[in-house]
């Protein structure tokens, strides 16, 4: 068992057990698919024990690789924090760092922040991933994304650790010349006949409309779904009917005087943004650098836009 620990294999044991594929692991990897399973073989042998059972083209973990992941998990992620310990603190970032978000924050807030850190770490590499919740939370889940920026109902599992967390208030907006600006008070069953642009169906904020509506006997049919909200503000500069959005992303709008929020009577919904990462994993120097201007960031949109409920962990 002379090669007990080798840390290439155990990160292709892993990837193989996270994607469900060994071809899969290869293209992640970088390595071809008779490589990474000759790899396999190799970990097998010095382990003494099966780690998959392969159906076809089905890969499972054997319940010996059921035991074995989380080890594989704490090996490599041991060796990460041993690297870092022997990096001196004044030295310059290195390495990489995979952020997964939706494309909401993407088009708004993602981009400033990302700057800001090229400018300060340009010698790390960022990998941006844009996807859904359920894809993001798969994805930290399984390691292959390191922080998370969402919009959604708080995050309550024991998984993750949320290092940002602001509620901030979902409202009905549109141009200046809609026809429902200016009213002190619109009623739901009025606004609902007009014209509306959402995000696509099942995304976090528009799910929480929709089960609000529900909820009141109502229902919403949009002339355009897109989940691009650069779009759908575009559009809603252009006139082109209402929306339902956060108001953190329709805020400079606001303060140009472009579009205005509309008053709906006694319907109030919330959405939280969130910057979450997997309990267990090692904050490296390259996390700790982006989620400490993610924490910037949010303090800013707090004083700014005067939102309350703000959460902000220490690492």
């Amino acid at each position: 068992m002379e090669n007990f620990i080798d840390l290439k294999k155990l990160n292709t044991f892993l990837k193989i057990a996270e994607s469900g594929s060994f071809y899969k692991a290869s293209m992640i990897l970088g390595y071809s698919p008779a490589a990474v399973s000759i790899q396999i073989q190799q970990l097998e042998l010095d382990l003494g024990i099966k780690l998959f059972d392969r159906l076809g083209k089905q890969v499972r973990l054997t319940d010996q690789g059921k035991q074995f992941y989380p080890y594989a998990e704490k090996i490599l992620m041991l060796n990460e924090e041993v690297k870092e310990s022997l990096i001196r603190k004044g030295d310059p970032l290195t390495g990489e760092i995979r952020i997964g978000t939706i494309d909401s924050i993407c088009d708004t807030l993602f981009p400033q922040v990302l700057a800001e850190f090229y400018e300060k770490n340009p010698n790390v590499s960022v990998e941006v991933s844009v996807c859904t919740p359920a894809e993001l939370f798969e994805g930290v889940r399984h390691n292959n994304i390191d922080i998370m920026l969402l919009l959604d109902k708080p995050c309550v599992s024991r998984d993750f650790i949320a290092d940002v967390q602001i509620t901030t208030d979902v409202v009905f907006c549109a141009s200046k010349k809609h026809p429902m600006v200016g009213k002190n008070e619109i009623d739901l069953e009025e606004i609902l006949k007009y014209p509306c642009i959402l995000t696509e169906k099942n995304s976090s904020y528009r799910y929480i409309l929709e089960s609000k509506l529900s909820d009141l006997g109502f229902g919403i049919a949009p002339i355009i779904e897109s989940q691009n909200t650069n779009l759908i503000i575009k559009l809603l500069c252009n006139n082109m009917g209402y929306s339902v959005l956060p108001r953190f992303l329709i805020e400079p709008k606001l303060r140009d005087d472009v579009l205005k929020i509309l008053p709906i009577r006694e319907f109030d919904i919330k959405v939280n943004y969130q910057v979450l990462h997997k309990k267990d994993k090692f904050v490296n120097r390259q996390m700790e650098s982006f989620i400490n201007l993610l924490k910037k960031q949010a303090s800013i949109l707090q004083v700014t836009n005067k939102y309350q409920d703000i959460v902000f962990k220490d690492l």
